[in-house]
């Protein structure tokens, strides 16, 4: 899938983790505007040299501490005339945290891992909103992960962080229904990233499948990441356009293939939230 013909505004937060760079890698060729943030010192400098300004694309690097409201609500108010123009938001932030027994588990770490992966958002969709709800039109897109639709031995802190963040997705989807705003999850799969690779090196306390479906996944790690940004473009796109508060599979749902009945379906109803079922 394309990106059509139109200059678009992008920010995207984390972007040097392993979807955020390939993101903005993506964008920044097709010549869009971007507003790129990280607090990875090493990897910021880095990643940045990839990067150079011209006559018809504006882009803006800025390195801050997600986790603190304060600066958050300063960064923001720093870069008020993009986010105010923005089309799209992407945040990738997130960490895994201590794979470990939950009753075996460090507290002080579980409660980071929540401070990341979900207050941090708490933070930042909070100030964002005043910022961005007059704005035309906008898609905010978050991360969840394997765990937050189902049960993951080990990865309490992960699973149940994302799970919150999954569930926040879809509540303020309610509440901002009748502004120009859409937020949705995308749970992207096995990607090779840090993230992954810190798997294997606790493969002692992660069930034998999961490590083998992570080394056949690394394979096609690039493939994956493609499907990320296809699904991106389906719901910035008239396809796409009307679907807000869904959990959605960049690798599992077959969203190439959906019609016009299917996405009206998917907007109106239910379908790709985290509900219980009745089953007899």
């Amino acid at each position: 899938m394309v990106i059509k013909n139109k200059k678009l505004n992008i920010v995207i937060f984390g972007f040097t983790s392993s979807i955020g760079n390939f993101l903005s890698r993506k964008y920044y060729l097709n010549n869009h505007n971007l507003l790129l943030f990280s607090n990875n010192k090493q990897k910021f400098n880095k990643l940045k040299k990839n990067y150079s300004n011209n006559q018809t694309q504006e882009i803006i690097f800025e390195r801050f501490d997600i986790t603190n409201a304060k600066k958050t609500k300063s960064i923001i108010k720093k870069n008020i005339k993009f986010f105010k123009k923005a089309d799209l938001i992407i945040s990738t932030i997130g960490v895994q945290g201590e794979i470990n027994n939950f009753f075996n588990s460090n507290l002080k770490k579980f409660k980071k891992t929540f401070d990341i992966n979900f207050f941090s958002h708490v933070y930042l969709l909070k100030y964002l909103y005043k910022t961005i709800q007059d704005n035309k039109r906008t898609l905010i897109i978050l991360f969840s992960g394997g765990g937050a639709t189902s049960k993951r031995e080990n990865f309490s802190s992960y699973s149940l962080s994302k799970i919150a963040l999954v569930k926040l997705v879809e509540i303020l989807s309610t509440e901002i229904k009748t502004k120009n705003i859409r937020i949705n999850a995308i749970a992207p799969g096995i990607i090779d990233s840090k993230m992954t690779r810190t798997i294997l090196k606790n493969k002692n306390k992660v069930e034998h499948k999961e490590i083998l479906k992570i080394k056949k996944a690394f394979k096609s790690s690039n493939k994956s990441l493609n499907k990320v940004y296809d699904l991106i473009n389906l719901l910035l796109f008239k396809s796409g356009k009307n679907i807000s508060g869904k959990i959605l599979s960049s690798r599992w749902d077959n969203f190439k293939k959906w019609n016009e009945i299917e996405l009206r379906k998917i907007s109106s109803s239910d379908i790709f939230t985290m509900r219980r079922r009745q089953n007899f």
